[in-house]
């Protein structure tokens, strides 16, 4: 009889813990992932996270204090382009196969639709159109 998810998992944490690997259970992080990287307001001292495009720190900077977005978060730009520049760099790395953008894919599809379309129907009188 086949042994059940929770006995392999048990097994494996076993097999972790001796050869001193994970925590002391045994368990692996599945994913490690960073903190977001946090930036605090110079004026008001309102910490907002730093993203690629740092939508929300303009919109703070110009909205609550009508001033650019370098004298409300200095530094910002500088990670938001070290982060954007490290995804591109992680992309190709992530993916098996060519990437695929979603209008070529739609048209793809439009296109095999097309040629199913012009293959098989034909335009007439249905039949059996018996009342």
């Amino acid at each position: 009889m086949p042994e059940s998810h929770k006995a392999e998992r048990r097994r494996a944490q076993k097999a972790n813990r001796a050869a001193g690997i994970g925590d002391e259970m045994g368990k692996l992080a599945a994913r490690v992932k960073e903190p977001p990287k946090m930036a605090k307001c110079t004026i008001c001292h309102y910490e907002l996270k730093i993203t690629k495009t740092n939508t929300e720190l303009t919109a703070h900077a110009e909205s609550k204090h009508g001033k650019s977005i370098d004298e409300c978060f200095p530094g910002a730009k500088e990670a938001a382009a070290d982060m954007l520049k490290n995804s591109q760099a992680n992309k190709g790395k992530a993916g098996g196969g060519p990437t695929v953008t979603k209008a070529e894919r739609k048209k793809k599809a439009a296109a095999g639709m097309d040629d199913l379309l012009s293959a098989g129907l034909s335009v007439g009188k249905k039949k059996g159109n018996k009342k």
